[in-house]
């Protein structure tokens, strides 16, 4: 029986705020007790006196990063490497996003991104790689480094606004159906962006929901009208809110305003200070208030490099960061942004997002001072 402590931490949980101990058993939190001299049993006891301590963050549009590009033909080991580096930024539960392609090579990703174990909340080894060492060798390694969990696949298209393309390939942009969603709606995709003013009739937010995938606005032309439908519909979520969508014009509010107005729905919001100015930031999270606000990296393998906004190139414990330092919102707030609002857009927050016992013991550990990341933990194993 594993098990580790965590002792003279500030616990956000992030429902709350408290001076608390902490204990993982067998990968999961076992207790939570406000008892400041209480001893607690475990193999490892870390102190972690003048720290917070947070829930993994969970960031659901990730495209890659300098390692791995989810878009190309990734393999395992890009995937472990692109792992390794999320882990040390804090960054515990994630969704591969795939965005505008040719219908096969979606496909074909989403096949192999199943067959590594994308689809699967549980800390499972990858089942597969095309490293040149032999499988059993291969299998052995990757069987014994813990990993980041990724629950499902994001869908960033292909149905999108020939308008509002952003850097989706206007070639491969589809109509959107039923057709065309049956051919994507995999078992293991848990949200897809769409511009839903494509089908007035609204059929295709019912079909993806009947199949428990969270569907978002994104790359979209929609007026305020057209959006405020799609949320009646049961869309729940803008995608990168203000990239790749109308801009707020006083005689045109767009879907912005229609998300921004309605108390259903998030906004997620890069925060790398390129794709949305800092005081719109703020903005949106005074409007919308801190527990309706999602961050997202969309970082990507190319990112930003050239002055270009080809997704970002942040990790999600930096968009953390500047949206502490921009005055956007308290530590507490950004760390619900990063943690529980995400979980809960694509349901998973009863096993992660969240600190509780029973749940994931995946965490954080922040210099108060600093904000500097001290230690993560994911599934009780300590690997930062």
């Amino acid at each position: 029986m594993s098990s580790i402590a965590l002792v003279g931490g500030t616990l956000i949980t992030p429902l709350e705020t408290r001076f608390s101990n902490l204990s993982i058993v067998d990968g999961r939190i076992a207790t939570i007790s406000d008892h400041a001299g209480e001893e607690v049993p475990a193999k490892r006891v870390l102190d972690v006196t003048g720290c917070y301590v947070t829930p993994g963050l969970v960031d659901i549009q990730l495209n890659g990063g300098p390692r791995c590009n989810f878009w190309g033909d990734p393999t395992a080991e890009d995937i472990f490497a692109l792992s390794d580096d999320l882990l040390k930024a804090g960054v515990t539960c994630i969704l591969p996003t795939l965005i505008t392609a040719d219908l096969d090579h979606i496909r074909k990703n989403i096949q192999f991104l199943k067959s590594v174990g994308v689809g699967v909340l549980e800390n499972v080894a990858l089942a597969q790689t095309k490293a040149t060492k032999s499988a059993a060798q291969s299998k052995t390694q990757l069987a014994s480094r813990p990993r980041v969990r990724m629950p499902g696949i994001h869908v960033e298209g292909p149905c999108l606004s020939p308008a509002k393309p952003g850097v989706h390939p206007p070639q491969f942009i589809q109509p959107l159906n039923l057709e065309i969603l049956r051919k994507i709606a995999d078992d293991a995709v848990r949200l897809i962006t769409i511009a839903p003013e494509l089908d007035p009739s609204g059929v295709t937010i019912d079909f993806l929901r009947e199949h428990n995938i969270a569907v978002s606005l994104g790359h979209s032309n929609a007026t305020l009208e057209e959006a405020s439908r799609a949320f009646d519909r049961g869309i729940r979520l803008i995608t990168h809110t203000f990239n790749a969508m109308a801009p707020i014009h006083q005689r045109a509010a767009g879907a912005v305003v229609a998300a921004l107005l309605d108390e259903r729905v998030s906004c997620s919001l890069i925060c790398d200070g390129k794709h949305v100015e800092p005081a719109l930031i703020k903005l949106v999270v005074k409007v919308k208030g801190a527990g309706k606000v999602i961050l997202v990296t969309d970082a990507a393998q190319v990112g930003t490099s050239g002055g270009g906004l080809v997704g970002s190139s942040i990790n999600l414990s930096e968009a953390v960061v500047n949206v502490v330092n921009w005055q956007a919102a308290k530590f507490a707030e950004a760390i619900l942004m990063a943690t529980w609002n995400p979980a809960a857009a694509i349901g998973i927050e009863k096993q992660v997002g969240h600190l509780e016992t029973g749940k994931y013991g995946d965490l954080v550990v922040w210099d108060r001072q600093t904000l500097a990341i001290r230690h993560v933990i994911v599934g009780g194993e300590v690997v930062s």
